[in-house]
């Protein structure tokens, strides 16, 4: 159990290297390309401080590698696999929203369109999803 606790330890750190928005914010602006920390800064909006330090606890990480040109520094994503999984999990996330809120509205509009009404009366509210927990009765 003790190397599995190494492991863990590890992926812990891995992860919670990608638990930062403006770590992915970060990634995201170097996902094609190799920048140096002022195009990142301009592509992220970040102030120059902010970004450094973030820069600085992602190349300490692995996450990203650097070179000096200059009296500029440029950063580019070391591991392609930090890329691709925070890519896979967006994509699973927006799909997950965009098809629950498309089809709860889509069902929110039947059902008020389905409903019977008396004139004059304003539409009744949706109902929240059937999907939510409930509690348990006893």
């Amino acid at each position: 159990m003790d190397d599995m606790h190494e492991v863990f330890e590890s992926v812990a750190r891995y992860f919670s290297v990608l638990g930062e928005p403006t770590r992915l914010r970060i990634l995201h602006a170097l996902c094609q390309e190799e920048l140096c920390v002022n195009e990142i800064i301009q592509a992220t909006g970040l102030a120059q401080a902010n970004a450094s330090r973030h820069l600085g606890l992602m190349y300490q990480a692995g996450m990203l590698s650097r070179r000096r040109e200059g009296t500029q520094i440029f950063y580019k994503v070391a591991d392609p696999m930090y890329v691709e999984l925070c890519r896979t999990v967006s994509i699973q996330l927006i799909s997950r929203t965009e098809s629950a809120s498309t089809a709860r509205e889509s069902l929110s509009h039947f059902a008020a369109e389905m409903q019977p009404r008396v004139s004059g009366e304003p539409p009744l509210k949706p109902q929240p999803p059937a999907n939510r927990k409930e509690e348990a009765s006893v």
